[in-house]
């Protein structure tokens, strides 16, 4: 494994003036799952690299009290620009699913929310859509992120806040025949693609091995600092965009259709995933793609350009907001 000697993250945000403190927007926390997050490896790991499951939360635990967002705020109205631009997406130091390193360019600026849409705002969304909140465990609601949401929640989702807001909606169809038309101005979830480029800071790519630092303590919720549970939005350190969270704390959705061979035959234009067509027709082999992991999870499984997948009716992750930039 390569090995940098430099300022860490946060000594460069001290030297540049940045705070590590952030606005803490809605809220965050979800419910544990009751199986085992993401898939398991086979004997040999060539598919799907292996994903610990979530710990439940200790009844001696206390969770960190969070200040809840206004009512009125649907969205994080924290959205950062992330222009276009070209990368080279995988990791020879990874999984084979992450392998070959190959060329993407992206050729459509989007917004990505700063933070993950947290319980609060999800809490706003299930009291006018009439939906039952999420359970969050005794861990606390407020600014954590919502999560033990399927792929499936998370679409509704971007398409509730989407006709709410007045823009138009990305996604039409139901279930696994959802499509996605990425010229709307509406919310939608990102691509595998676009949530590792904006990961790994878009054109301002510092090259760190996390989402804004080679030290996961500085910029990830996982198994060494949560205490096993989720934790408020914001507060550790930013990535180079601004981005706060992208390892750790909460699996993020993306719209592709998984498969562990896919970067062997991905497009390099703004690829989106497997195509609807190629889907196996098993059901339980139809999977989305998750970025990011968990706050119990170990740091090998939070890096930047770990690939991760669960089947899209699975109860297994969080949303980030996406908007395509006009």
């Amino acid at each position: 494994m390569r090995i940098r000697y430099r300022l860490s993250r946060r000594d460069v945000l001290k030297l540049t003036g940045i705070s590590a403190s952030a606005l803490l927007l809605g809220a965050c926390t979800g419910e544990a799952e009751t199986a085992t997050e993401g898939l398991h490896p086979t004997e040999t790991p060539t598919n799907i690299p292996p994903t610990p499951s979530p710990v439940q939360p200790s009844p001696t635990q206390t969770p960190i009290q969070a200040t809840a967002t206004p009512a009125a705020t649907l969205v994080p109205r924290e959205m950062v620009l992330v222009e276009a631009g070209s990368f080279m997406m995988g990791s020879d130091e990874g999984y084979p699913c992450e392998q070959p390193v190959h060329l993407v360019n992206i050729t459509r600026p989007f917004y990505l929310g700063m933070y993950m849409v947290t319980l609060a705002q999800y809490d706003e969304y299930c009291a006018r859509a009439g939906k039952s909140r999420i359970d969050d465990h005794g861990w606390g609601r407020g600014n954590r992120p919502a999560t033990g949401l399927t792929w499936i929640d998370a679409v509704e989702y971007c398409t509730w806040l989407s006709e709410a807001e007045g823009f138009q909606p990305c996604y039409s169809g139901v279930r696994k025949n959802t499509d996605c038309d990425f010229t709307a101005n509406g919310y939608r979830l990102p691509t595998e693609a676009e949530w590792e480029f904006a990961a790994r800071g878009g054109i301002h790519s510092g090259g760190f091995k996390y989402p804004g630092s080679d030290d996961p303590l500085e910029v990830a919720w996982h198994e060494a600092n949560s205490g096993m549970m989720t934790q408020p939005v914001g507060q550790l350190l930013p990535n180079e965009l601004g981005i706060y969270d992208m390892s750790g704390n909460v699996a993020e959705w993306c719209w592709d259709w998984y498969a562990d061979d896919y970067y062997a035959h991905s497009p390099q234009d703004d690829p989106t995933g497997l195509p609807r067509s190629e889907i196996p027709s098993d059901q339980f082999e139809q999977v989305k793609s998750k970025r990011g992991g968990f706050c119990s999870h170990r740091a090998e499984y939070i890096y930047s350009t770990f690939r991760t997948a669960d089947n899209y009716n699975y109860p297994g992750g969080g949303i980030r907001l996406v908007r395509t930039a006009s």
